[in-house]
């Protein structure tokens, strides 16, 4: 049963969740779609993983048994009634009735049955492929060849759909493509659609699903998942638990790090925006654009640490000192902070870095929303407003 141990028990427990769905499960009131939504680092892909491995038990009754067949192919993505769906580039020009695959390059080829492989190992790596910015309307499209088709095994044909907010991207034909099966969905098939973003999906989309909220995970959740699953010391996963805020993606990031290293670098991004030199501005933008093309999970980290920075000295400017704090052993330095910056609009960078994020999940330009963000920063810090007209 070692598959069972690698996949699930890696899985930190949504029990409100879990339990809403075996509700359904034992009724036999399983849906034909269902959108599985909130922040990142809380699940959902994971468990979207496990429901479908259940469907699909040839033992199960509240879990996936582990050691039948067609759970050991759930495990590896590997199972024929499983189809996944995900953002993909489009490294070559393909034709309507082409396979997505052909899209791709060897290159990324290879990258994505990696990241497939790792993902059955553990249910928080994310399948991330470079410059990756939408569902091509082909992953539609072979779906549709294929989901009406007499099922290989016995079961239930369930279709995950990750990152489902990309169906949207360019003219949204990806979205309009799903729909049309969603309208008329085959029978015994379940569709589970995940995203952060759910307000980027059609209202005709989302009207098709049960909706499944995950909220961010508690310390104490994660705190006692860093200790018996990684195991670190309390103190350490105490630490790293405040940092996640409730993404265990996070989390898992921090694990691997030197936490000196990542205050270091912290205060490297906030000097680059606090100080009003051409230099520190461009190491900034520098830094931004280069690790987004590369590593978007990486830059979007920078940004979170970013946002606990400027939450803090809120907290700390406005209680005196008696804030609780997530980066608590930078407290002297925030002090420092907060009197340099009397009049700064904390709120307000702290929504600026969010709606960085969402510009770039929504493919805006990469320069002008670093800039944007930068000239932002700048004026809220010193108490302005920046004019756009």
């Amino acid at each position: 049963m070692a598959e069972k141990i690698v996949m699930f028990n890696r899985l930190v427990e949504q029990e409100r969740i879990w339990r809403r769905i075996i509700s359904s499960y034992k009724r036999n009131r399983v849906a034909s779609a269902y959108l599985f939504y909130g922040p990142a680092g809380t699940g959902k892909e994971g468990y979207a993983i496990k429901f479908a491995t259940l469907l699909n038990c040839q033992k199960g009754d509240a879990e996936p048994c582990g050691d039948c067949l067609s759970c050991k192919k759930f495990y590896s993505l590997q199972h024929p009634n499983l189809t996944l769906i995900v953002p993909l580039p489009k490294d070559k020009d393909i034709t309507k009735n082409d396979s997505v695959v052909k899209a791709l390059s060897d290159k990324n080829l290879k990258l994505l049955t990696e990241l497939m492989g790792k993902k059955g190992r553990n249910p928080y790596s994310k399948i991330n492929l470079p410059r990756a910015n939408r569902i091509l309307i082909n992953s539609i499209r072979d779906l549709r060849k294929t989901i009406f088709l007499k099922m290989i095994e016995s079961g239930r044909k369930v279709i995950l759909i990750f990152d489902a907010h990309k169906l949207s991207s360019q003219q949204g034909e990806a979205g309009n493509a799903l729909l049309k099966i969603l309208e008329e969905p085959p029978e015994d098939t379940t569709f589970i659609l995940t995203t952060d973003f759910p307000d980027q999906l059609p209202e005709t989309i989302r009207s098709r699903c049960q909706s499944l909220y995950f909220p961010p995970l508690p310390d104490q959740v994660l705190t006692e998942y860093f200790q018996e699953v990684h195991q670190k010391t309390e103190n350490e996963a105490l630490l790293i638990s405040h940092l996640s805020q409730g993404n265990i993606r996070t989390g898992l990031n921090l694990i691997t790090k030197d936490m000196n290293e990542i205050f270091e670098l912290l205060e490297s991004l906030i000097d680059w925006v606090s100080e009003e030199s051409e230099s520190g501005w461009r190491r900034f933008l520098v830094n931004g654009s280069s690790l987004y093309r590369s590593n978007p999970q990486e830059f979007a980290f920078q940004l979170q640490l970013m946002s606990y920075w400027f939450r803090d000295a809120m907290f700390l400017a406005k209680l005196n000192g008696k804030a609780q704090l997530i980066l608590t052993d930078r407290k002297e330095k925030l002090a420092e902070y907060i009197t340099r910056f009397p009049n700064a609009k904390y709120p307000e960078i702290i929504d600026q870095l969010e709606t960085c994020v969402d510009s770039l999940s929504r493919n805006y330009n990469l320069n002008l929303v670093l800039m944007n963000l930068l000239l932002d920063i700048q004026n809220l810090l010193h108490g302005r407003l920046r004019n756009y007209a």
